[in-house]
This record gives C-alpha cells, structure tokens and sequence, in this order.
C-alpha cells in the first residue's frame, strides 16, 4: 500500500469542491470499494473449495492450497496484467495437489462452488445505495472490476440491486486483462462517452486503481476503508492520488460539495 495520508476533513472537502466542477463520471472498482471483499472473505472462498476438493479427489493440505491460491491471485499483475482463466488455474491446482487431472464434468462443477461461494460473502450495506443514488443525480457511474469470473460479478451486481446504478460494467474476465492494463478504462470510458479527465476512478488497490486510472488520464481517489487482500507498495515516480477517503460515504460530498460549509 502507498505511503500513509493522515486525515484531514476540511483539506478533502476543499479538494472536492475543486474536483467536482471538473468530472462529468465516476467509476467504481468492486471489490474493497463498494463491497468488503478481502482476507476473510478470500479465506471463505478457498475453503469452500478445498471441501469440494477433499469429496471429489481426497485429503490435502490446506495450506498449500492456500500459497498456491495466492500465488494464481497475484500472477496477472505481472508482465503484460493478464488475466487468470478460472479453468485453467482450477485444473492446474489439481494437478498440483493430487496429480491428477480432472474432467470438464468435475471442472464445471467446481466453477460452481466457486461462483457460490464468492456471490454469498457478498454484503452491500444499504448506505452504499444511499450514496450511489446521491452520485448519480450529478454524475454518470460505471463500475471496472479484476475478477476471473464475469457471471459472479454481474450475478452479485444484479442481486443485490447495483446493476441499476451503473451505465457500463467491466470485468476483466471479459476483457482478458486486469487493471491496470489501460484496455479495462478504454472500454469503460468509451462505452459511456465520456473523457478520462473528466472522470473519477475510485479503488483501493495502489497499482491496479490508482496506477492504472491516472496512467490512463482520469483523475483517481484512493479508498482505504476495508483491508485489501492485494497489497502493492508505492514505489518512486508513481503517481499519486487526487483524493484520499478513508470511508466510501466521504464521497457523498462530490454531489454537493459546497452544501458542507453551509
């Protein structure tokens, strides 16, 4: 994670007023943005999995499969950031711990509980609706999202009443590559029409978020609300942030920032 930005209230609503008459967008990561999805919930995921693993193939250790989770997570940061197939990766931690191939049948099977299980850690607290209504009477919203799986995301969207709020979805599963690769933001500005300077990405992973919307033009706000599972450091010459919020609901002031001094 980046370098520590103490709090300062009356110094970030300055810099939304100074922001707001700018942006004509917003756009949204998912996960540790609008939703908490990291340690615990990735720990509910790779044990759901592993009891899926122990009926089909047998005992195995659950740490290992844990590092080798770990390692396929952080593997499309890498080199050109692309994208895991979910397949793929599921077939190869087979072999990895039991030396065995699977079937497609069993593969099929196991993409299910996987797709369960990341659609039920999903929480939304009722006060992220709050504010997106409140954004979208000023703004256009969109939503870019890292996850190897498209149908979980659009599914945990749909359920839980998001998809209403947003105009584009893009995930990286569709598109081949993760963030901060800079075809996710082309395909998310284009498809709204709008330009990336006068738009606003909100996330919480430093070199997926913050790098990749500023590299490609858009103004960038770093959340720090929830305990990110990826954590990239800063490094030298990175770019930094235009807004720092500690809490999603301080965004509430982009729609009208001037009413908070009244």
């Amino acid at each position: 994670m980046g370098s520590a930005h103490p709090v300062d209230e009356t110094k970030i609503l300055t810099e939304m007023q100074h922001l707001a008459p700018q942006l004509d967008a917003l756009i949204f990561d998912y996960g540790n943005t609008l939703i908490e999805f990291g340690p615990s919930q990735v720990d509910r995921c790779d044990r759901a999995l592993s009891d899926a693993l122990t009926a089909m193939f047998g005992a195995h250790d659950f740490d290992t499969l844990q590092q080798i989770q770990h390692r396929e997570r952080r593997a499309p940061y890498a080199g050109e950031f692309k994208e895991n197939d979910l397949a793929g990766t599921t077939r190869s931690l087979i072999r990895s711990l039991f030396e065995a191939d699977a079937s497609d049948d069993e593969i099929a099977e196991l993409l299910d509980v996987r797709f369960n299980v990341m659609v039920s850690s999903i929480e939304v607290c009722p006060t992220v609706h709050e504010l997106l209504d409140r954004l979208s009477k000023r703004f256009r919203l969109g939503l870019i999202s890292n996850y190897p799986c498209s149908r979980s995301i659009n599914h945990s969207l749909a359920q839980h009443g998001l998809d209403r709020w947003f105009e584009t979805v893009v995930v990286s599963a569709d598109v081949g590559h993760v963030k901060p690769h800079p075809k996710l933001f082309d395909l998310a500005v284009s498809s709204m029409n709008v330009r990336p300077e006068a738009t606003l990405y909100v996330g919480d992973n430093w070199l997926g978020d913050i790098q990749g919307a500023k590299r490609f033009g858009m103004k960038a706000a770093w959340i720090r609300q929830y305990i990110p599972y990826e954590d990239f450091p800063e490094n030298p010459g990175d770019h930094q942030p235009d807004l720092v919020v500690e809490h999603l609901s301080e965004l509430a002031s982009l729609a009208h920032p001037h009413e908070e001094q009244n």
